[in-house]
């Protein structure tokens, strides 16, 4: 099979930090598609505690330093949890900011490579506590979080990309639900890793690129190098 090459942009939610393996959904994904035969070439970049602007100002050059001349590559982004988390200053980042540069960087990305863009996952009901990068507690709102979904998705149809509701999709999973108690309440264990790997192993999106090669974005065609 051809090699595909991905880049996985994000925040702790992609690094693993409950799993004592060390093994965030993108490596759990990575080696489920492995395992059934693709030759596929991770790049997780996540950072811990980035907000979207924080992706925004550093996604290309990363990922043009890993994909420039592979056409057989995509970009995945997961972000938002971050910006709707509150501190103690209120919430991080407001929903408008958060979307204005939300779509600056998925219409940028979808011009540019295949384009996945996956929804924040579910947080504990009743807000859940993480500590933040800096020592400073943040709390975070399931309420926020689906109003942020609801967003992302507006913007991923008027941008013709792929996009995956995670919170929905595992909201009412009580394998999750579990997960993310014997977790922080934000991050999961390592079964809630698993369990969004597996979500996301069945996006018939992600199938088709990896498995016939349609490309996810509706205005995107490959290139041989650029």
């Amino acid at each position: 099979m051809a090699k595909h090459s991905v880049c996985f942009f994000g925040d702790e939610m992609m690094l693993g930090l409950r799993d004592p393996e060390g093994f965030g959904w993108p490596h759990r994904l990575v080696r489920r598609e492995r395992d059934a035969g693709h030759a596929l070439v991770p790049y997780v970049l996540a950072v811990e505690g980035n907000t979207t602007a924080d992706v925004a100002r550093r996604w290309r050059a990363e990922a043009e330093a890993r994909l420039s001349g592979l056409p057989m590559s995509a970009l995945v982004f997961c972000f938002g949890l971050n910006d709707q988390a509150v501190g103690g200053e209120g919430v991080r980042v407001s929903l408008p900011e958060t979307l204005y540069m939300a779509e600056c960087v998925i219409a940028e990305a979808a011009s540019w490579r295949a384009v996945f863009w996956i929804g924040p996952p579910p947080v504990r009901g009743g807000g859940a506590s993480l500590l933040g990068r800096q020592g400073s507690a943040l709390f975070y709102d399931p309420v926020r979080l689906r109003g942020l979904t609801q967003g992302f998705a507006g913007i991923a149809a008027r941008c013709g990309v792929a996009f995956f509701d995670l919170c929905g999709a595992l909201e009412n999973s009580n394998r999750y639900a579990k997960a993310l108690r014997a977790g922080n309440g934000v991050v999961p264990a390592a079964d809630g890793q698993a369990a969004i790997a597996a979500a996301l192993a069945e996006w018939p999106a992600w199938r088709d690129w990896l498995d016939k090669g349609s490309s996810p974005n509706l205005c995107f065609v490959p290139v041989a190098a650029r």
